[in-house]
C-alpha cells in the first residue's frame, strides 16, 4: 500500500509540473500574441498618422515585448524550479521554443517596420549617409566654382567700367 501511495504521489508532482508547464507555454504564447497584435497596430498607424506617430508605436510595441519577454521568462522559471527532472526537459524545449519564437517573431517585427518605414519614405542609415557625403561634395564644389568666377567677374567689371568711361568721355568730346 505505502508503494502504490508513493507512486501516486510522484504521479500528481509530475502532472503538476507537466499543468504548469503547459499553463507557461500558453501565457507565453499569449504574450506572443500580443506582441504581434501591437507591431501590426504599429504598422498600420504609421500608415495613417506617418513617422512619428509611427515611432510611437514602435517604442510601445518595444515596450510590450519587453514586458512580455520578462514575464514569460519569469514563468519559465518558476515553473523550471517548481517541477521534476522529468519536467524540466519538457521546460527546456518549452524555453527552446520560446525563444526560437521570439527571435522570429522579432525578425518579422524588424522586417515589418523596416518595410513600412520605406513606405513612408523614410531613408535608411546607409542613404542617408551617402546623402550626406554628396551634399558636402556639393558644397565644396560650389565654394570652388563661386571662388573662380569670382574673379573672372572682377576682371570683366573692371573692363566694362573702363569702356563705359571711354564710351561716356567719347560721348561728351562730340
Amino acid at each position: 500500500m505505502a508503494a502504490r501511495k508513493k507512486k501516486s504521489k510522484l504521479e500528481s508532482t509530475v502532472r503538476k509540473g507537466a499543468s504548469k508547464a503547459v499553463e507557461a507555454q500558453a501565457t507565453m504564447l499569449e504574450g506572443v500574441h500580443q506582441v504581434w497584435l501591437a507591431g501590426m497596430g504599429a504598422i498600420a498607424k504609421a500608415q495613417k498618422e506617418g513617422p512619428g506617430a509611427f515611432q510611437d508605436a514602435v517604442s510601445e510595441g518595444l515596450k510590450l515585448l519587453n514586458r512580455s519577454r520578462s514575464t514569460a521568462e519569469k514563468m519559465i522559471r518558476d515553473a523550471f524550479e517548481s517541477t521534476q527532472e522529468s519536467v524540466q526537459s519538457r521546460l527546456d524545449s518549452a524555453r527552446d521554443q520560446a525563444t526560437e519564437t521570439w527571435d522570429n517573431l522579432e525578425t518579422l517585427f524588424q522586417s515589418r517596420v523596416q518595410k513600412a518605414l520605406q513606405q513612408i519614405g523614410v531613408p535608411n542609415a546607409d542613404e542617408i549617409r551617402l546623402l550626406t557625403k554628396r551634399v558636402a561634395e556639393l558644397n565644396d564644389n560650389v565654394k570652388a566654382l563661386a571662388a573662380k568666377p569670382a574673379r573672372g567677374r572682377a576682371k570683366k567689371a573692371t573692363r566694362r567700367a573702363k569702356k563705359t568711361t571711354r564710351a561716356r568721355r567719347a560721348g561728351l568730346a562730340r
